[in-house]
């Protein structure tokens, strides 16, 4: 058993720290998903149609509207938060997975999106009531809330290789609540006993 021991105090410290990620990347994905979906639903571009002898007509598109990709993608990345919660350890390494890659497609869809807002401005326009006529209508630019969407992108993308790296390593929802004297021994579980005086042969 002192071997066996030595080699718990040898790893334990990382697999502690490990454990304390759950709660933090499970915030951290529900808070990023959700903002990043809140930043697409914000204007992200207009115009104003004028038109003689009727009301100048302000015209705006949301980032839903022009990607609504994007907007999917923060419903994953948000629903993945709960599911990093609920899953086991293999299929929490495939959720992390899942995440990366729906980052990095939401980061492209947005890097790549100026040509969808312009369109989708253009199309409003022409379905303005003060619109008499094609004309050029100028669209915004990808500008704040795109930058926020894609700061939450970027931190689900963390968030997603930290849940591939260490979420197998976590602890389930079903072993939090079962019968302690039924569990199989677990090193992390020797460790934490030995952090809190306990004798874990005993």
């Amino acid at each position: 058993m002192p071997h066996r021991r030595a080699h718990v105090l040898r790893r334990g410290p990382a697999a502690v720290r490990s454990r304390n990620l759950l709660a933090p990347v499970v915030l951290g994905l529900l808070a990023a998903g959700g903002l990043a979906f809140l930043a697409m639903s914000r204007d992200w571009g207009g115009t104003t149609v004028r038109t003689a002898g009727l009301p100048p007509d302000d015209v705006t598109v949301t980032g839903t509207t022009a990607l609504p990709l994007a907007s999917a993608l923060a419903l994953v990345v948000l629903t993945s938060g709960l599911a990093v919660l609920a899953a086991g350890p293999r299929l929490r390494r495939a959720i992390g997975v899942l995440v990366v890659v729906v980052s990095i497609g939401a980061l492209v869809v947005l890097a790549t999106g100026q040509g969808a807002l312009d369109a989708a401005v253009r199309d409003a326009v022409e379905q303005s009531p003060a619109f008499a006529g094609r004309r050029a209508t100028q669209g915004a630019s990808l500008g704040g809330w795109a930058v926020a969407a894609g700061a939450c992108f970027v931190v689900a993308l963390a968030l997603g290789v930290v849940t591939t790296r260490f979420g197998g390593t976590w602890s389930t929802m079903s072993r939090r609540y079962e019968n302690p004297a039924t569990r199989p021994d677990d090193p992390d579980d020797l460790w934490k006993a030995l952090d809190e005086g306990r004798d874990p042969t005993a």
